[in-house]
């Protein structure tokens, strides 16, 4: 027999509720441009009909919006008597449709992403706290800090031209990079963020492992460690030349150059931290204005292939933990503290959630799957 359900699963479309739903795969990101859903439950006449394609459709555990999107394919099985129904969210939208074909240069950052969210997006703002607050749920919520203060009234860099082909998502994403911002729609399908994830916050969720016979109540079902150097380098160098000036085609044209090492104590090869062994990538030659403007590629070159060094995922039961009488549901772009007693030394340290898929199946009941990165991890995409 399946477990009982502890959450209540329903979806709202064109104003009619419609729950019932046996098994669903959730996915909620702040990595990828957009969150989807496929959903399953027993056929209905009614249900067929109300979840029609392109229906605008919210997602809902407990009362609380997770995901605002479209449908985009319903099948029904009639030998299984059963509907299922996929989509994503608005920011799909988003990943699909081209670009208008506008002139973004000199525009601020912030007016640039706007005439391209238009019109699915009238909102853009540069706050996470909202969203992060309402998709936690009823349940008790830690304090979140100050957001991270980034500079947004940067103008967008000359060539701004959209190219033929070229997606509203594509876009922004070229807009935000130049600034290593970060860009994701809120779960009520109101507001699309622009910024940073914050990582300052308390820990909201407590991930432990615990050992055999320790006293530690373990909260999670399986703790996984990945630790990946397969796309790093023990040392990144970039090198180039600037405009055409004495300056750049001297004596001093190797001083627009940058070099970062993955271990800082070895200026030589950047080994001894991660790498036992030496290697070294050169990036192309490219135009660089100074030392400076080199050194920032380097290093965002190497924030980019970092994101994959050490990452933790986790299974843990339901979709949220209780710290109090409600549940507080999961959510990325919190905090968790994890530990793993089976570790020597026991891991225990801070990670920043950067997706959540909720689940459900006839035999394992309600889970969640969660991927994280360490506190203070640079995340370029």
């Amino acid at each position: 027999m399946p477990p009982a359900p502890s959450h209540v699963v329903t979806v709202i479309v064109n104003g009619q509720q419609i729950g019932g739903w046996s098994e669903y795969h959730i996915e909620s990101s702040i990595i990828t441009p957009a969150d989807s859903f496929q959903m399953h439950r027993p056929f209905s006449a009614d249900a067929w009909l109300a979840l029609r394609r392109d229906s605008d459709i919210r997602v809902k555990i407990d009362g609380t919006t997770i995901l605002r999107g479209f449908i985009d394919k319903r099948v029904r099985k009639a030998r299984e008597g059963i509907i299922e129904i996929s989509g994503r969210d608005r920011a799909g939208r988003m990943v699909d449709e081209s670009a208008p074909q506008i002139d973004y240069s000199g525009m601020q950052t912030i007016d640039a992403v706007k005439r391209l969210a238009s019109p699915w997006f009238d909102t853009v703002t540069l706050s996470d706290a909202k969203n992060r607050i309402l998709r936690r749920g009823k349940g008790r919520r830690v304090a979140s800090g100050n957001e991270p203060v980034v500079t947004i009234g940067i103008r967008t860099p000359r060539h701004g031209t959209v190219h033929p082909g070229m997606s509203r998502w594509q876009v922004i994403h070229e807009i935000a990079s130049r600034e290593n911002l970060m860009a994701w729609s809120t779960a009520d399908g109101e507001e699309l963020f622009i910024g940073l994830p914050n990582d300052r916050q308390a820990p909201q969720y407590l991930f432990a492992h615990a050992a055999d016979g320790s006293l530690l109540r373990g909260t999670v079902t399986d703790l996984v460690i990945t630790e990946d150097d397969g796309d790093r380098y023990s040392l990144i160098m970039v090198a180039g030349s600037g405009g055409q000036s004495d300056t750049n085609y001297g004596e001093n044209v190797s001083d627009n150059r940058g070099r970062v090492f993955d271990s800082p104590f070895n200026k030589i090869d950047g080994t001894g931290r991660d790498f036992i062994h030496p290697k070294r990538m050169f990036m192309p030659e490219r135009d660089f204005a100074s030392f400076g403007d080199a050194q920032r590629v380097a290093e965002n070159e190497q924030a980019r292939r970092d994101f994959h060094r050490h990452s933790v995922r986790v299974d843990a039961p339901l979709h949220g933990q209780f710290l109090g009488t409600a549940s507080t549901l999961f959510s990325p772009n919190c905090v968790a503290r994890v530990i793993d007693e089976e570790q020597t030394p026991t891991l225990d340290d801070n990670y920043l959630i950067v997706s959540c898929s909720y689940n459900s199946t006839h035999d394992q009941g309600e889970s969640t799957s969660m991927h994280m990165v360490p506190v203070g991890t640079r995340i370029i995409l």
